[in-house]
């Protein structure tokens, strides 16, 4: 199984899982990744080996776009990553992508629409989620891709600085990851 995405997956523990065959998870974490960077990225090849050896694919992206920009734009982006990942790797028995939790703060660097106290961020963020769910809904059988819900307790899993897990929140995430993996048939 491959997990790829943003800073939130950065010190989340490896699913484990029970393959009949030989398999490693990965974890790609890339700090700051946007839905453009990571489409970049797979269509430069940059993770081609990890994903020819990997039949299940769990994708946590969104965060930074949605710190930067509406709800609509990122959810067309990411549905061209969608594309993209399809037409590229056929092989994939699953893919599956993370809801973006909720933060606090917007960024530290980008008020794009202003903090306000997190509620344009938060909002956007719900907004982009039930879209996601949407999104999922139009697709074809056999492009399906399927939702993990990463909700987030605001005043539990979230660090002082509005907008990273803090070692509750990564504790979730793990959980959460882990308990996914444990439905996948992994052959």
């Amino acid at each position: 199984m491959l997990l790829i995405g943003d800073s939130l997956l950065h010190h989340v523990r490896k699913p484990t899982t029970v393959p009949r065959e030989s398999t490693e998870t990965y974890i790609e974490s890339i700090g700051g990744c946007t839905i453009d960077r990571l489409m970049a990225m797979i269509k430069q090849d940059n993770f081609k080996t990890l994903f020819y050896n990997q039949k299940h694919l769990v994708i946590l992206i969104g965060t930074n776009n949605l710190a930067r920009e509406r709800s609509e734009s990122t959810i067309i982006k990411f549905e061209k990553l969608l594309q993209l990942i399809y037409r590229k790797y056929p092989h994939l028995s699953t893919v599956a992508v993370c809801t973006v939790p909720e933060r606090t703060k917007t960024s530290i660097f980008y008020r794009t629409y202003g903090d306000n106290g997190g509620k344009s961020i938060r909002k956007r963020i719900r907004k982009y989620n039930r879209k996601l769910k949407h999104l999922r809904k139009k697709q074809p059988t056999s492009k399906k891709f399927q939702i993990i819900k990463l909700n987030f307790d605001l005043s539990l899993h979230v660090s002082k600085d509005g907008l990273h897990p803090n070692a509750k929140g990564i504790e979730h995430i793990s959980n959460v990851l882990q308990s996914y993996a444990d439905t996948l048939q992994i052959v």
